[in-house]
């Protein structure tokens, strides 16, 4: 893990259970953090954690639905911090979700804005990042959900299940671009029920169900650091 000591580490959603769970860990291996949300929740939080142990964590209040504010991010990490080494595309809603007789349009494209489109923008600016600092053994990482795999949607969840089965194609999809011409690799994670995640959500969560935790996505993600560079995940 030493490879990765004092290298920049961009999350997005860093405010959310998986994401603060990522960035910490991300710190915690000696990683400049930034992380990108479009509140502050929980980053006063974050910024105390990585001041007591003395890591370097920068948070950014971005719109995932704006792709200026997005671009404006990154561009603030080329001025800062220099070339991007990972990037963790974890932003996601869920909400909104409605059966598709009642819903609306802006409601449909608040899902793909920010789950699809968002998530190419970031990988887009990413990479040209890695491009640019010439960091060959960069990674893209997408944190996904098991709905990209489940064939039939939970009613009033449609487009919210067919927003994940995009982003695994878009994570395939980048593999093979990637592949033809750099080191740089993309992994796309796909955890089952994230317990936080879901009582953050409001969603009910039944006391019978195990369910993830959001630091078992992070040590997940740890371990695919530690994997060496011509390991694919």
């Amino acid at each position: 893990m030493e490879k990765w000591r004092g290298k920049v580490a961009v999350v997005t959603g860093a405010n959310s259970a998986i994401g603060t769970a990522i960035a910490e860990t991300l710190g915690n291996i000696g990683m400049e953090v930034v992380g990108l949300a479009k509140r502050l929740d929980r980053f006063a939080e974050l910024k105390t954690k990585f001041k007591r142990k003395k890591d370097k964590f920068h948070p950014i209040i971005t719109d995932f639905a704006n792709e200026e504010d997005i671009i404006s991010a990154f561009e603030w990490v080329e001025r800062h911090l220099g070339g991007i080494h990972i990037l963790v595309n974890n932003t996601a809603t869920s909400s909104k979700i409605s059966p598709i007789e009642a819903s609306t349009t802006d409601a449909w494209r608040q899902i793909y804005d920010i789950n699809v489109i968002a998530l190419q923008i970031c990988s887009r600016e990413g990479i040209k990042s890695m491009r640019k600092h010439h960091i060959d053994d960069g990674y893209i990482i997408n944190i996904n959900s098991r709905a990209a795999y489940m064939t039939t949607p939970i009613p009033g969840m449609t487009s919210y299940y067919a927003s994940k089965k995009a982003v695994n194609t878009i994570g395939e999809g980048l593999r093979a671009e990637l592949g033809h011409n750099s080191k740089i690799r993309v992994t796309t994670i796909s955890p089952a029920l994230v317990r936080e995640l879901q009582e953050l959500e409001g969603i009910v969560v039944s006391p019978k169900v195990a369910g993830l935790e959001s630091v078992d996505i992070a040590k997940t993600v740890e371990l695919l650091l530690q994997l060496p560079s011509h390991v694919l995940a």
